[in-house]
């Protein structure tokens, strides 16, 4: 047994005697995924035989599945060898020696390039389903592509950092990851160019690299041709800024985050991000305060998430706050943020600013003309109509 189809029917078999052993139903891939906290559609993959699980996810799940010590040591055996039947095969398939290999014969250089992952996104259960359509396509088909779109402060990034890292056994040629700074105050965005070369560099491209933008794009395209790869582009300016680094390969996947919805990427499947739900809320601001921080003073919590806008990111700052102050009461800083005219003072802490995002997000409707203009001139009376 060498191929990942044949270790899949393995699987499928012991999920099936477990079911005969426990006289009920097979664990379904939802199941299982709440018992891992994987996500179900690569639960799935690995079933099918899309993907070979690692070392310790495969253990874990033959474990679930109620493998004796004995099998797991077999069964261990086989998934190495079907490891080591892949790298053989792609090696023989000329993935070896260049472009994209140190020139000795090795495999091409995989870049894992995914900022740290947040362990916990309460309240972002449907938008991770949603994202589980990232995955490599059928030979002949174009890249997947989600613009994920939403306000400062709503958590765009973290959602697509953790939706990456979840997904990113389906692309074991590696991810790679780059902030466009588009919605940055303080800093000009990344010109697509700039982007190229990193990621050339980062999938082993020959020195020299390309001078122009578009040969640049031109040997990052011929670079991921036959490769699969997830593509995470941060904080987006705009379409224009995102198309030179988009592949043309089936085996390719693209997740970009930007404020405003990319309506002109063509072929982009569109997320939007909204704020989270008061229960979920107050779940997020607990995991920043610290274990049981929130449970005497409930409705203090409750009444900082909403004075938070129920953000992911004001959120992150009042528990971190809290975190930093353990002998205050949460009440305290609920009182803090119900005086409106200091609360964006209030939600600033360390390296996190909550003015910061909300005025990029001023700037931006300012750009848009006399619609945008008009927009903002109705804020400060929408803030007075809901008390906030």
């Amino acid at each position: 047994m060498d191929t990942a189809d044949a270790l899949a029917a393995l699987l499928r078999q012991l999920r099936r005697r477990a079911a005969r052993r426990d006289g009920g139903a097979q664990l379904t891939y939802r199941q299982l995924a709440g018992r891992t906290g994987w996500a179900h559609g690569v639960i799935g993959d690995y079933f099918a035989g899309k993907t070979l699980p690692p070392t310790d996810r495969f253990d874990t799940l033959v474990q679930l599945l109620g493998a004796t010590g004995r099998e797991l040591r077999l069964l261990a055996t086989a998934r190495d060898r079907v490891e080591e039947a892949r790298r053989s095969r792609a090696a023989a398939n000329g993935r070896a020696g260049p472009p994209g290999t140190d020139g000795a014969g090795c495999l091409p250089v995989v870049p894992r390039q995914l900022p740290a992952d947040i362990p916990e996104l309460p309240g972002r259960a449907g938008e991770l389903d949603a994202l589980d359509v990232l995955r490599p396509t059928a030979r002949g088909g174009g890249p997947v592509v989600v613009a994920l779109d939403g306000p400062g402060g709503v958590g765009k990034s973290a959602v697509a950092v953790h939706a990456a890292h979840r997904l990113a056994e389906r692309f074991p040629d590696g991810q790679l990851y780059a902030d466009l700074r588009g919605s940055r105050r303080d800093e000009h965005p990344v010109p697509p160019a700039v982007v190229l070369r990193r990621f050339l560099c980062a999938l082993g491209a020959p020195r020299p690299f390309p001078g122009s933008e578009v040969d640049a794009a031109a040997a990052y395209r011929t670079l991921l041709t036959e490769r699969r790869v997830l593509i995470v582009l941060d904080n987006a300016l705009d379409a224009a800024q995102v198309r030179p680094l988009l592949p043309a390969t089936h085996g390719c996947a693209v997740l970009v985050t930007s404020r405003g919805v990319l309506a002109a990427l063509n072929g982009a499947a569109h997320l939007h991000l909204t704020h989270l739900s008061p229960p979920a809320s107050v779940e997020v601001l607990g995991l920043w305060a610290g274990p049981g921080r929130l449970t005497a003073e409930r409705g203090a919590a409750e009444a900082i998430a909403h004075h938070c806008g129920h953000l992911p990111l004001a959120l992150r700052i009042a528990g971190a706050r809290l975190a930093a102050r353990p002998r205050w009461p949460v009440r305290e800083l609920a009182a803090r943020l119900a005086d409106p005219a200091r609360r964006l003072a209030e939600l600033s802490f360390a390296d996190l600013d909550m003015h910061a995002a909300l005025e990029a997000g001023h700037r931006e409707l300012l750009a848009r003309g006399p619609t945008g203009r008009a927009a903002v001139l109705a804020l400060p009376l929408l803030a007075a109509e809901q008390g906030s």
